[in-house]
C-alpha cells in the first residue's frame, strides 16, 4: 500500500497515462538482464549468455528474439516519425522464419509495416527503417514464426518524433504533456477559486495554430468557466488557456473541456477535468454486480462483472476463507499486495480480471469494491461490495479421453502408459522463462514485482519483470532427473532434456548443493541451504533431501521421466541401468515420498498447464495408484502391487476424465489414511474397506450425484463386483459400521 503521508496538496495534478514514453525514444539493449526504458515491454529477456555481438562490436549487449511470439513493444503518446532498427540472423548464416514490424493505434489490433522472412537478412547487422502512421501509438517487433536453429538479433532501436510541417497542437499542465482525450486531477477548497493554466503549444514548423471557442460540458460544468483563451499560436510557440474552478459542493466535480482548433487530426482537443471539492472524491453510489466466470481452468481463471458508475475497481481474493477487509480512503492499492486476510488481484477501470494463483479443486472468495478519484483523493465504496465464489475444477485436461486403453490390471500397463505419455510437443529449454515462469509459477507481489519460490530451499526470490535467470534473480532451471543420468547425456537437443514435467526453478546455491546427487533421506547432514540439505543416508550414500513440500513432486517427476523415455530411443531408463551413470537413486525412497506427499491442487494445476504446452501429462499426478504397479528397477509390470502403496494412494482422486468434475455435495468427514479402495480405475472388481474396522457400508453415486446402489460388506477388506456399472466417473462413499467414520472416493469405471 502506498500510504499518502504528506499533507493534502490541493493543487495536485495526476496525469492518467501509465507506461507511455515520449518521443524520441531509443534502446541499445545495453544492460543484462534488460532494464527496459519507460514504455518498452517484452515477453522475453534478451539472451546475453551466448555473446551476441552488438552493432558496435561489443559482446553480450544486443537483444535476441528466440521463440515464436517473442516480442519487444514500444508504447508512446506522440505522433511517431521514422522507426530505425538493426537485425541480424543468429544461429544460421541467413535468417529463417518470419519476423514482423507492426504498428497499432490501441495495442490490440495490429497492422504490419514490414515482414522479414527467409533470407531477408544475414548474419551481419543490417539497418532498416520504416515510417509508421502518425495515428499509431504502438510499435512491435515480433518473431511470428520461429524456425529451429535460427534466432533474430535486434539492436539499436529508435523512434523519432514526427516533425509536422503544418500546425500541430499539444497541451501541457504543470509542465506535463496531456494527450488528447486524457485527464487531469486537482482539488480546491469549497467556494474558493483555483485557476487552471494550460499551455497550448503549436509543435508545427510551417503554419500558425488557430484556436476557436473552448466549451465546457458535463454534470458539474457550472463549477468551471473559461477565463482566458488564445486565438492564434505561431509555429513552435506556446500560449496559455486559463480555466477557473470554483467547487460548489464536496467530492467529485467533473467536466469535459473541448478546445476547437485547426490541427488536422486533433480537433477538438478534449481534456477531462477531474476536479475535487474539498478533501476527497465522491464515494461511488453503488458497487458493481453480477460476477461472471469466463475461463475456468485449474491453472488460470478469468472473471468479469457488471460495472457501476465509478472511476475504477479493486478486486480482492482469498482461497477457502471469507474475506474480511475494509479499504482506507486516501490509500492506493496495487495488484499483488496483501491486504488484511486477502490479496489484491486487480486495480483499475476494466471489468475483467485474472486470478493468476489458481490451483485445482479450490474455492476462491472474491470481493470487488468501486472507487472514485486517485491518489490521496481516492474514495472507496466499502459497504456491500460485490461478493462471489469461484470454484476451480479437479482437472482441466486438454483431452478427456487421454488415458483410454490404459488399464493398471493388464500386463501391458507399463508399455501402454509409455505409449500414451511419450509423444509430445517439444518446448525449447530456453523458453522455460517465458512460458512457465511468468505464465504459471510466478506470483504477484507489491510494488509491481513478482516472486518465484525455489522448490528445494523454499527461498522466495522477488524480481521486477521481465524475468531473467542468474545472476539477477539467482535462479536457474533444475533437471530433477539430472541430465548426467540420461542415456543421452551431453545432448541438450533431446526431448528429455527439454521436458517441462521435470524442470523446476531453484536458487543456484540450492541447485549447486544438490548437483547430480540422488534424492534421499539425509541422516547426517554435511551442508544445508534453506529447507534443503545434503549429506549421507542410512546406508552411507551421498544424497540430497529437498524441502518436504517438494518430495512428492520430485519423485513423480523422476518416475514420469523413466516411464516416458524408457525404450523411447532404444535406451533403458530403469534404475538398474541408470546406476551406470552414477545415479544410485533408490526406488523405495521415491515411492515412499510419493505415497506420503500425494499430489496437491497446485501440482494438478501444473500438470494441466504443462499439458496445454506439451500435449502430454504426468500420469502419477493424475492417478497416484499407478506408481504401485511398476517396478522402476527394471521398468516391468508388478502383478502384485504393494498393499501399503495401494492403501495410501487410494485416498488420492483418480485420473480426471471430466473437464468440469461435477460436485455432488458429499463431503468427507473424519479423514484418515486407513480406508482402502483399489484398483482405481477398474473394469470388474475393486477391493474396498478399512484396514482396522470391519463391516463397511458402500454407497455408489454417479457423477451427477444420483444414488446407484449400496451394500454391506462384512470384512475389513472386501472384494466388490462393479461389473454392472457403466463406464464413467462415480463417487463411492464408504461408511464404518457405526457410521462415525466416512470417506468419499472419486472412482473411474473403465
Amino acid at each position: 500500500m502506498k500510504n499518502i503521508l504528506s499533507a493534502l496538496v490541493l493543487s495536485i495534478f495526476i496525469l492518467q497515462v501509465i507506461g507511455q514514453t515520449t518521443l524520441p525514444t531509443s534502446w541499445d539493449f545495453n544492460s543484462s538482464p534488460a532494464t527496459l526504458p519507460t514504455g518498452w515491454s517484452t515477453n522475453t529477456t534478451a539472451n546475453y549468455s551466448s555473446g551476441l555481438i552488438d552493432v558496435n562490436g561489443s559482446t553480450s549487449v544486443a537483444g535476441k528474439l528466440q521463440a515464436t511470439d517473442h516480442y519487444v513493444t514500444i508504447y508512446f503518446f506522440d505522433e511517431p516519425g521514422e522507426v530505425s532498427y538493426n537485425l541480424k540472423s543468429y544461429g544460421t548464416p541467413s535468417f529463417a522464419g518470419t519476423l514482423e514490424v507492426q504498428e497499432s493505434i490501441n495495442g490490440t489490433s495490429w497492422s504490419t509495416m514490414h515482414t522479414f522472412s527467409n533470407g531477408d537478412f544475414d548474419g551481419s547487422w543490417n539497418q532498416f527503417t520504416d515510417t509508421p502512421n502518425i495515428t499509431s501509438r504502438y510499435i512491435r517487433f515480433i518473431l511470428s514464426n520461429k524456425i529451429s536453429g535460427t534466432n533474430a538479433g535486434l539492436d539499436d532501436v529508435s523512434i523519432l518524433a514526427n516533425v509536422p510541417t503544418i500546425q500541430e497542437m499539444n497541451v501541457q499542465f504543470l509542465g506535463n504533456d496531456i494527450p488528447n482525450n486524457n485527464s487531469v486531477q486537482f482539488a480546491e477548497n469549497l467556494t474558493s477559486t483555483k485557476v487552471l493554466k494550460f499551455g497550448i503549444q503549436n509543435l508545427g514548423t510551417g503554419s500558425s495554430l488557430t484556436i476557436g471557442a473552448s466549451s465546457l460540458s458535463g454534470s458539474e460544468a457550472g463549477d468551471y468557466s473559461v477565463a482566458n483563451s488564445p486565438t492564434s499560436i505561431a509555429p513552435l510557440s506556446t500560449d496559455t488557456l486559463e480555466i477557473n474552478f470554483t467547487p460548489s459542493a464536496a467530492g467529485s466535480r467533473n467536466a469535459t473541456l473541448s478546445i476547437i482548433n485547426d490541427d488536422p487530426n486533433e480537433n477538438p482537443y478534449v481534456i477531462q477535468l477531474d476536479g475535487i471539492g474539498g478533501t476527497g472524491a465522491s464515494e461511488p453510489s453503488a458497487n458493481p454486480s453480477n460476477l461472471t466466470v469466463g475461463m475456468l481452468k485449474t491453472f488460470r481463471v478469468s472473471a468479469s462483472f457488471d460495472p457501476s458508475v465509478a472511476d475504477g475497481y479493486v478486486v480482492l481474493f482469498k482461497k477457502n476463507t471469507a474475506i474480511n477487509v475494509t479499504l482506507t480512503d486516501g490509500d492506493e492499492y496495487e495488484k499483488g499486495q496483501g491486504l488484511g486476510n486477502a490479496k489484491v488481484a486487480y486495480v483499475g477501470s476494466n471489468t475483467m480480471f485474472w486470478l493468476n494463483e489458481a490451483t485445482a479443486d479450490d474455492t476462491f472468495h472474491i470481493e470487488v469494491f468501486a472507487y472514485n478519484g486517485s491518489g490521496q483523493f481516492i474514495n472507496y465504496k466499502n459497504d456491500a461490495p460485490l461478493q462471489g465464489e469461484i470454484i476451480t475444477p479437479l482437472a482441466s485436461m486438454q483431452n478427456a479421453n487421454y488415458y483410454n486403453g490404459v488399464d493398471a490390471t493388464l500386463p501391458s500397463f507399463v508399455s501402454d502408459l509409455h505409449d500414451v505419455i511419450n509423444p509430445h510437443t517439444v518446448r525449447f529449454y530456453s523458453n522455460y522463462k517465458s512460458d512457465i515462469i511468468p505464465q504459471f509459477i510466478a506470483r504477484d507481489t507489491a510494488d509491481n514485482k513478482r516472486v518465484v519460490t525455489c522448490v528445494y530451499s523454499n527461498d522466495e526470490v522477488v524480481y521486477t519483470p521481465p524475468f531473467a535467470w542468474t545472476p539477477t534473480t539467482s535462479l536457474n532451471r533444475e533437471h530433477t532427473l539430472p541430465a548426467s543420468w540420461m542415456p543421452s547425456v551431453g545432448n541438450t537437443g533431446t526431448p528429455e532434456y527439454q521436458d517441462r514435467h521435470h524442470l523446476f526453478p531453484t536458487v543456484s546455491t540450492a541447485n549447486g548443493q544438490r548437483s547430480n546427487e540422488p534424492l534421499g533421506n539425509v541422516v547426517t547432514a554435511t551442508s544445508s541451504y534453506g529447507d534443503g540439505k545434503r549429506g549421507t543416508d542410512a546406508f552411507g550414500n551421498t544424497v540430497y533431501e529437498p524441502r518436504s513440500g517438494q518430495k512428492g513432486n520430485a519423485s513423480r517427476a523422476i518416475l514420469y521421466m523413466m516411464t516416458a523415455y524408457h525404450d523411447a530411443q532404444g535406451d533403458s531408463w530403469a534404475f538398474d541401468d541408470l546406476l551406470s551413470n552414477g545415479s544410485n537413486q533408490k526406488q523405495d525412497v521415491l515411492v515412499d515420498w510419493h505415497t506420503n506427499d500425494l499430489p496437491t491442487g497446485y501440482e494438478h494445476a501444473r500438470n494441466d498447464y504443462i499439458d496445454s504446452l506439451q500435449g502430454n501429462r504426468n500420469p502419477f499426478v493424475d492417478s497416484a495408484q499407478w506408481v504401485c504397479y511398476i517396478d522402476f528397477k527394471t521398468m516391468n509390470y508388478r502383478n502384485t502391487p504393494d498393499s501399503l502403496c495401494l492403501a495410501k494412494t487410494a485416498l488420492h482422486p483418480p485420473i480426471p476424465v471430466d473437464t468440469a468434475d461435477t460436485a455432488i455435495g458429499i463431503n468427507s468427514i473424519d479423514f484418515d489414511d486407513n480406508w482402502i479402495l483399489y484398483p482405481n480405475p477398474s473394469s470388474d472388481f475393486i477391493t474396498v474397506g478399512h484396514i482396522t474396522e470391519k463391516n463397511t457400508l458402500i454407497e455408489i453415486y454417479n457423477a451427477q450425484g444420483r444414488f446407484i446402489m449400496s451394500k454391506n460388506l462384512p470384512s475389513n477388506v472386501n472384494q466388490f463386483n462393479i461389473g454392472s456399472l457403466s463406464k464413467g466417473l462415480y463417487h463411492i462413499v464408504l461408511h464404518s459400521a457405526t457410521k462415525n467414520k466416512r470417506q468419499v472416493f472419486r472412482f473411474v469405471k473403465i
